[in-house]
Formats: structure tokens, sequence, C-alpha cells
């Protein structure tokens, strides 16, 4: 059925909402924010997973010197992204299992960027090639991921054999098989933040720790083109002197098309700014006990319990809020339905919120939450379905 120019009432339930405008400034100031550094910006698609955002990303990008490289967080995204995008970087360091893919799919565009934090992971795209000699038609081109205090994945740029790394491929026995591009960092700590402040000094530590070594490997007579940091809670508090002081050139934000409730928690956002939300059907309601029950639950919402350290749970835990009656939160989901609660137990108006009531619900991570549908309904501030967007699924 034709849905265009429909009202969000008619929609069958659960189902995500985009909210165009909002998607749409939340790239825009983003992108002033990278050109008013002076540093590009090189968007994760991670969030939305769509062509048509990922153009979003950058429209009004005032940086004379931007190029239209993205992150991806699997190749099956890579793959969908490279009919619109040609500059890739994949943001996992490989494993054996995908160099093929990765080499075939770095053929077929300008390049796609390989992340590398071990030496393993050099030798098996070395061995492909040595194995495939009549492929070999480009280097590689990488990045090396360094850890900046998140310690999820990234090389130590403390240790000597980190720099042995760049040594590998640049001047040595690796040398013909690789393009070295820069450094890339990852602050996904900054989550784990309590205030903006603290945000915008691991901002600064982030800067600092990929900025010295960058001029470390420079001093040593290495290359170093690109050195990228980030998270949307970091790329929302950056240091005025990024470029001059740091060294920093590129930042990589991904969340901030759509925020969602973390990054509001955080202060990285308004809550107007959140620019996705989950649409479902109120399924019973139970005045004795002052709760509703909706059917959307953690195949909809995910399981996400979000910012967690940020909340008095002894009020009440959340893993997501009522859009403009965030007095009401989303509470114990199961996998199709989720209670829903008031906070400190004030009553819900049980006449607002009858059996069969649609209501908007702005999830924890919505990340998860949007990478658990299909369709995605763009919506304008009139709430009429003015378009859909089908994001890439899977791996």
């Amino acid at each position: 059925m034709n849905q265009m120019n429909d009202s969000i009432n008619n929609l069958n339930t659960p189902c995500v909402l985009v909210l165009d405008s909002v998607v749409r400034n939340n790239c825009i100031r983003m992108n002033e924010r990278a050109a008013s550094l002076g540093v590009n910006i090189r968007p994760h698609m991670k969030t939305h997973k769509t062509i048509e955002i990922g153009k979003y990303q950058f429209e009004n990008n005032k940086n004379s010197n931007q190029s239209r490289g993205i992150i991806v967080s699997t190749l099956s995204e890579g793959k969908f992204f490279s009919k619109e995008f040609k500059d890739i970087l994949y943001a996992t360091p490989i494993a054996p299992n995908k160099v093929r893919d990765a080499y075939q799919l770095h053929l077929s565009i300008d390049r796609l960027n390989i992340m590398f934090d071990n030496i393993e992971h050099l030798n098996s795209m070395v061995e492909y090639l040595k194995k495939n000699p009549n492929e070999f038609q480009k280097k590689w081109s990488v990045f090396l991921k360094v850890d900046c205090g998140y310690h999820r994945a990234g090389a130590d740029p403390k240790l000597q054999s980190t720099t042995d790394l760049i040594e590998l491929i640049i001047n040595g026995d690796y040398k013909e098989y690789f393009q070295f591009q820069g450094i890339y960092s990852h602050s996904g700590h900054s989550y784990k933040c309590q205030t903006p402040m603290d945000i915008k000094k691991l901002a600064m530590e982030e800067a600092r720790v990929t900025g010295d070594y960058a001029k470390k490997l420079r001093s040593l007579g290495y290359k170093v083109d690109t050195v990228s940091i980030g998270s949307t809670p970091v790329c929302s508090h950056l240091p005025d002197d990024l470029l001059s002081e740091y060294g920093v050139n590129e930042i990589h934000p991904g969340n901030y098309t759509f925020y969602d409730q973390m990054q509001y928690e955080l202060g990285n956002c308004k809550i107007e700014d959140i620019g996705v939300h989950v649409l479902a059907t109120i399924v019973s309601v139970y005045p004795e006990r002052n709760e509703l029950l909706v059917d959307a639950g953690s195949l909809a919402l995910s399981s996400d319990p979000g910012c967690t350290h940020l909340r008095d749970l002894k009020v009440i835990n959340n893993f997501g809020i009522v859009h403009n009656d965030t007095n009401l939160r989303i509470v114990a989901p199961s996998q199709e339905v989720s209670k829903i609660q008031s906070t400190n137990q004030s009553p819900i108006d049980f006449s607002k919120y009858k059996i069969g009531t649609k209501i908007r619900i702005i999830p924890n991570h919505s990340c998860l939450t949007a990478a658990m549908f299909s369709d995605f309904y763009v919506i304008n501030k009139d709430n009429q379905i003015i378009n859909s967007f089908k994001p890439n699924k899977h791996w």
C-alpha cells in the first residue's frame, strides 16, 4: 500500500518514524561544527544504514577540502553504500575470512580502508595477495586503530610494537602491499561520562593521544595524512583548537543523525533533536497498578538499559521514554510487549491513554532500535509520511 502523505495513525505498529527535518538539521549542525574547526568529517553509517540519510550527512558542508568518505561497520554495509560512496572505511579490525570480500570491494571503488591493530591483520591481507597474484591490482589502503582509553580495540601507541607495524608497511617487507592513510581512534567510553565537561575533557585526551602519536610517527619520518577521532559525545564537545593544538584533522561521529535518550541524558543534544521514534499501540491498561502495556518490546526497542550510571534507579529504570510525556517510561520489555510506568508512580491519565491509542517512544539507543526494522517511515513536521527508506540489513 502506498502510504505517502498518509497519517502515522494509519501505520501498523510497532514501526520506526524518522523525523526528516530533525535529522537533516542534525547533519547540518555537525557539518558546520567540523567546518568551523577546519577538519573533515567522515560520518558513520551504522546508525541509520540508508543511502538517503548518508546523503544528508554531506548536505550544506562548507569545508572546501571535504571528501565524501564514510565509515561502515560491516562489509555488507560497505557493498550497500558503494553505490553512492567511493571512499569507505571498514571500522572493524579485519578477520581472515573477510579478506577476500574486502579486497574485491576495494577494487570496485576508489578505496576501501581497512583497520588494523595487530600484525595478524597485515599477515592475512598479504597472504591473500600472494596466493592470488592475478588479482593484485592495487595496494591495500589501511588505517592504524589506536586505543585512546576505551580498551575495546586498538593498538597501544606507547608500545614499540605498535610503531613496528608502521615500519613494516611503510619501509619494511610489506611496503609493496599497503598504503598507510593514518590513525583512527574511537572514544566509546565517552558514554560513561557523568557531565558534558567530562566529555570535553575526554575529547581533549583522545585528541592528545592520537595527535601526539601522529607527531611521533612524523618525527620518525613516516607520513601520516589523517588523524581521526570521535564518537557522537566527543564530537558534540570538541575543543576549538582541535586542529591547531592537537593536529586532529578528521572527526567520525555516527549516532548524531538520530540521537536518542542516551545522548539527551549525556547532554549532547536537546530532546527535540532526537530524530527517530518508535510508534507503538497501547494494547492494555492497568489502572489498579498504574501501568500501560504497549506492542513494542525488546525486538522493537532493544534491551539496552542506556545511561544507568546517570539515573536514580530507586526511582525508575527505563528502556525509552514517551514522546511529549517524558514522565512515562518503558520498563520491563519482553520480546513483543513492554510495560509503561510513570516516574515516582505519579498517576497516569488513563482518559488520555486508552487501549488502541498510538504513542511515540524515544529509544535509549537508536542504533540498536533502528536495526530492528526493515522500513523507516519518514515524516514531516505535520506527522505526514513523506517517504520511506530501506536500510541495509545483516552482515
